[in-house]
């Protein structure tokens, strides 16, 4: 099988197998070699403390004297020896028992008392004459007094056997090592990667639609996995808002498309019947009710074409459009509502705490345009003759979230962030009224297009419903937020909006 196509289960397990395998054999090489190395190292030691005393019962015997066993005793039975006299004589005698102990004797070199083909005092290995399985270790020695030559052969029977009974037991022992280091490994391999297969499950569960599904994570540990399981999580906990947030979206949309469909049908509906009415009745309807008539559409078109203008606006605020950025005397402008209010309304009490030459940077018309909404929201939503209050000053951070001790409820769900530098002004502007208020729950929605805090009201009167859109959006686009707050039904309301000023900016 192809190793790409393998599980990662079944390569970690390959892999470590494969690796502890090396590893074992490894280390059956190196104890296969220590030992050879310590044996042959005892053989050769055997054999320089036994070539004097082979060397003389050599000499003994090759004159036809006896020997003893007891005095050959230096040397294991199946050696062998060679004394070459300085006259070339050759003697060989079997160091044995008993003729069977002689093995096939060792393939040694010519020798001579006066050349030799071998090198004296440095052990070496031959093969025997007859049986390729029977080897020997040789030792030369020449006896400068006598020029004698002595070959001690001692056969290597002993270190082979005890060689091939260290690899059966290293065969025997290195298998069932691997065997149960690899079933060991496949458990713990098995039981490190359990997580990933949770992962698999939960995703499988995510697949069919169960989007609440989650991996289980133990905080205690730390591993790679714990850290991915997190990981996933966290992605999925985004994704699953990120979904949340396209479907509100969507249904946003809907509901706009709805609304605004529904805005633009109410003035063509009036325009259409005027313009029918005119039309089929033109020479039965007197100057009066033609004019009224000719009114009414342009009042129509008049108001489709501010709810189209409206909605141009928002899409180009939507699209992050830069705004112009000139100094704005936020003071005049407040003053300037006030002045609007009590030549509208004269009976409509108004309180100002303005503070005087508060200047921003931005584009003066949309600020213009958010006040005059503020106004006209103020006008449409109270009864006549309801006091009001304009509030226009700097405020400090710690008061951003509250207003008149009522928390404010704010356009953009982000909230509204301080830049860490703390080179900055915060510039506070608030109408409020003492009119029929709003209940807290609804707070959150006053900002959504077309969205009414009555939705039985009639249409037809209140404006478009996108003053307080076009609100927020400016104040977003100029790097505010628009906010909102209320003590309840019947407790008076509060729109405004906070403007964050680069200090450097302002300096004119």
């Amino acid at each position: 099988m192809h190793w790409k196509k393998l599980s990662l289960k079944a390569r970690l397990v390959i892999s470590v197998t494969s690796l502890l395998f090396i590893g074992i054999a490894i280390a059956d090489i190196a104890t296969y070699s220590a030992l050879r190395s310590f044996l042959i190292t005892k053989l050769d030691q055997q054999l320089s403390a036994s070539i004097l005393p082979a060397s003389r019962s050599l000499t003994r015997a090759s004159l036809g004297e006896s020997v003893s066993q007891s005095q050959f005793a230096f040397v294991p039975f199946g050696s062998y020896g060679e004394l070459v006299t300085e006259s070339g004589s050759t003697f060989v005698a079997a160091f044995v028992q008993s003729p069977a102990q002689a093995g096939s004797p060792p393939n040694l070199p010519a020798i001579s008392s006066k050349s030799a083909s071998i090198a004296f005092d440095r052990p070496f290995n031959v093969a025997s004459t007859s049986d390729p399985t029977l080897r020997y270790r040789v030792l030369a020695d020449k006896n400068e007094a006598t020029g004698a030559v002595t070959v001690l052969a001692i056969p290597l029977t002993g270190v082979m056997t005890t060689l091939k009974r260290l690899v059966f037991i290293e065969f025997l022992v290195s298998l069932s090592v691997l065997a149960l280091l690899a079933a060991l490994g496949t458990y713990l391999v098995s039981l490190g990667l359990r997580p990933l297969d949770k992962m698999v499950d939960t995703a499988n569960e995510i697949s069919e639609g169960n989007l609440s599904a989650r991996v289980e994570t133990n905080n205690n540990q730390a591993s790679e996995v714990t850290r991915l399981a997190k990981a996933l999580n966290y992605m999925l906990s985004q994704l699953v808002a990120a979904l949340e947030r396209r479907s509100q979206s969507e249904a946003k949309l809907r509901r706009f498309v709805a609304d605004a469909s529904h805005e633009l049908r109410t003035p063509l509906t009036s325009i259409r019947g005027y313009a029918e009415l005119v039309r089929q009745r033109s020479g039965m309807l007197d100057k009066s009710e033609t004019n009224r008539a000719m009114e009414r559409i342009e009042s129509e078109s008049i108001r489709m074409g501010s709810l189209v203008e409206d909605l141009l606006l928002l899409a180009r605020l939507d699209q992050n459009r830069p705004v112009e950025k000139l100094p704005v005397d936020l003071s005049e402008l407040a003053n300037d509502l006030i002045l609007d209010i009590n030549t509208v309304e004269p009976c409509r009490k108004i309180d100002s705490d303005v503070e005087d030459d508060l200047w921003v940077i931005g584009d003066k018309n949309r600020f213009i345009q958010v006040i005059a909404n503020l106004f006209s929201n103020l006008r449409f939503h109270t009864p006549e003759c309801t006091p009001a209050k304009v509030f226009l000053r700097h405020i400090e951070p710690d008061q951003l979230n509250e207003f008149n001790g009522l928390e404010i409820v704010r356009a953009d769900e982000n909230g509204f962030e301080l830049p860490p530098d703390g080179k900055f002004e915060i510039v506070r502007f608030a109408l409020t009224d003492f009119g029929p208020g709003i209940e807290r729950s609804a707070l959150r929605n006053v900002f959504e297009r077309f969205y009414r805090t009555e939705s039985s009201r009639s249409r037809g009167s209140g404006g478009t419903g996108l003053g307080l859109s076009l609100v927020a959006s400016i104040i977003k686009a100029h790097g505010g937020s628009a906010w909102v707050t209320s003590g309840g039904s019947e407790k008076g309301t509060t729109f405004g909006f906070d403007l964050l000023i680069d200090i450097s900016e302002t300096e004119i």
